[in-house]
């Protein structure tokens, strides 16, 4: 990633979030059963899987990483204590699930991308719609439902607040006109405002990637 542009992080969050998915799709002969071997899989990530999940964050450096109480990522003793307690991936990450959302996709065995993405987009393509249309929709809904944490730990809470706000009304307009309208104005907004929601992002590749295993192609 870093190898092919210039401008630092781009897909952390999306290859921290795809990694487990594929281990899981590996070790299922039926989708219908992957949740339950990502939940496997996650508890199965032990403190080896959380110094390389620590040193692909430092080698990344994200933007908007502050410093924390437990398990400073950019603390050279945090690695000693992760290898001296083995502490395990989950184990890691749960103390932060409110603050990000990887951390709570851990945690939770992907409840935002399976509750406000995947299942959402599955039937917002069902419909009829294009899959850009779908894409945008869904987007829209994981904002509406969880507020975006790069938001949140880059231009603080309220702004995360407030365009999850956006995004729920984006969605409730019913007349397609008025929607592209409303659109447009949001994309202004995130602009003016530097709103970066990555984190929604993120959770729609994963929601993607869970329907492409299922079968579905564009």
């Amino acid at each position: 990633m870093l190898s092919w542009q210039h401008e630092g992080n781009t897909h952390l969050g999306a290859i921290l979030l795809l990694t487990p998915i594929a281990a899981a799709a590996g070790k299922v002969k039926k989708i219908d059963s992957l949740r339950t071997a990502l939940k496997e899989t996650l508890l199965n990530m032990d403190y080896r899987d959380t110094i390389s999940i620590f040193r692909a964050i430092n080698l990344v450096r994200p933007a908007g990483l502050k410093r924390v109480a437990y398990l400073d990522v950019r603390k050279p003793e945090t690695e000693k204590r992760i290898v001296q307690e083995k502490i395990a991936v989950v184990d890691a990450f749960r103390p932060y699930s409110h603050f990000d959302a990887i951390a709570h996709e851990y945690a939770t065995n992907y409840q935002a991308t399976y509750a406000f993405g995947y299942s959402f987009l599955k039937k917002q393509l069902s419909s009829g719609i294009t899959v850009n249309e779908a894409a945008v929709m869904t987007f829209l809904n994981i904002l509406a439902c969880f507020p975006d944490t790069n938001i949140a730990r880059r231009n603080g809470y309220k702004a995360s607040i407030l365009a999850s706000k956006y995004a729920r009304k984006v969605l409730r307009e019913r007349n397609s006109r008025r929607r592209g309208e409303l659109l447009t104005w949001l994309v202004k907004v995130f602009s003016k405002s530097g709103w970066r929601p990555a984190s929604t992002a993120d959770i729609l590749a994963a929601s993607f990637s869970i329907l492409l295993l299922e079968g579905w192609r564009p």
